[in-house]
């Protein structure tokens, strides 16, 4: 096989953690080119990974470059454009979680995949969470049956991210909801098999942020209260389309117990399931059992997961393997995030709108 050409846009912390070690790790890959708009970023990134060329304009390495796949890693605010260029390029895309910074946006990247021909992928990796996975198996053999409810938490009892853009809501679009919120919501669709979402109940709140005394206790170093403008909480009502509600709670700073946790629970008409720990509730014999799977190894970390979904993203493409996270899914976890910042600014159970892709 050729060589498979592989190009980053954004060489911050994802790009440098996950994405290029995670293609350099796949036989027949490289990684020819990355980009950043500060040119000591992406110089540094160059020589870090032996990448032959660095750029400081997307488009120049874009038609420069010919590429066959590319990682868009800028904040949120910056997925729309360089996806949709590099789509035009003829490249298949993997974007960072969330799609965009709005479900218009998103709309408008699965258009342009579509009319390009090319893959659009988010990068979700908690759908390679292998307590998910498990899940995923019982609920698709019909085991959970009807999921009435299910609960997605991811709550930190002081994990603020004080580096890179993550405070700063004009290029990320909000805080903790749009940043950590989109995964555990991600994967409690993903496991329910996506239904359709139709209204939302929802709140945000900045609690913390303003707080010294939180600032000065955060995990990952202090920051600035008075220029703290994004969410660190929030919560989240969705109603689906077939009368089932999912409940969303999430939190970079909240009062627990523990440092934090990160947890969906199901329940349905056969049974129900939590993933951590990970457990199954059904009746057996005509006894209420619970089922503890087994699972044999050891639990890869959240970067052995991102490696995974650089791994299943270039098997999307060359072997043509069905697509873990596609471009359209995004689309609707955005508009769930989209309709609990709107419904928390009106005061009102809010429509959740998926535009036409």
């Amino acid at each position: 096989m050729r060589e498979f050409r592989v190009g980053i846009i954004g060489c911050g912390g994802i790009a440098q953690n996950v994405h290029i070690p995670g293609y350099q790790k796949i036989e027949g890959v490289k990684v020819v080119a990355c980009c950043d708009v500060v040119e000591s970023v992406a110089m540094k990134a160059a020589e870090k990974f032996g990448i032959p060329r660095y750029y400081t304009d997307y488009s120049k390495m874009l038609e420069r470059e010919k590429l066959d796949a590319v990682s868009v890693c800028t904040p949120n605010a910056l997925h729309k454009e360089p996806t949709i260029l590099a789509l035009e390029s003829g490249a298949h895309v993997l974007v960072e979680k969330p799609i965009a910074t709005s479900a218009e946006e998103g709309a408008a990247m699965v258009r342009a995949a579509k009319k390009a021909g090319r893959i659009l992928i988010v990068g979700f990796q908690e759908r390679f969470n292998p307590y998910g996975m498990v899940i995923k198996r019982f609920v698709e053999n019909g085991d959970i049956g009807w999921i009435y409810y299910n609960n997605a938490v991811y709550l930190r009892r002081r994990g603020v991210p004080t580096w890179g853009a993550f405070l700063d809501k004009k290029l990320q679009g909000g805080g903790a909801l749009i940043d950590i919120g989109v995964h555990a919501l991600d994967l409690a669709m993903y496991l329910q098999g996506f239904k359709k979402p139709v209204s939302v109940l929802g709140k945000v709140y900045t609690l913390f942020g303003k707080s010294e005394e939180a600032a000065q206790a955060n995990a990952w170093g202090p920051w600035d209260p008075s220029k703290f403008e994004v969410d660190d909480n929030a919560l989240g009502v969705v109603n689906m389309e077939d009368g089932s509600t999912l409940i969303l709670e999430v939190s970079w700073a909240s009062h627990l117990k523990s440092t934090g946790s990160f947890n969906v629970t199901l329940r349905g008409t056969k049974g129900g399931a939590q993933l951590d720990p990970l457990e199954i509730y059904m009746d057996k014999n005509g006894v209420a059992a619970d089922v503890t799977p087994v699972l044999h190894g050891k639990k890869p970390d959240w970067r052995e997961q991102s490696y995974m979904k650089i791994q299943r993203f270039i098997e999307s493409i060359i072997a043509e393997k069905p697509l873990y996270a596609p471009g359209e899914e995004g689309v609707v976890v955005q508009a769930i995030i989209d309709a609990i910042y709107k419904s928390s600014q009106t005061g009102r159970v809010e429509p959740v709108n998926i535009p036409p892709m």
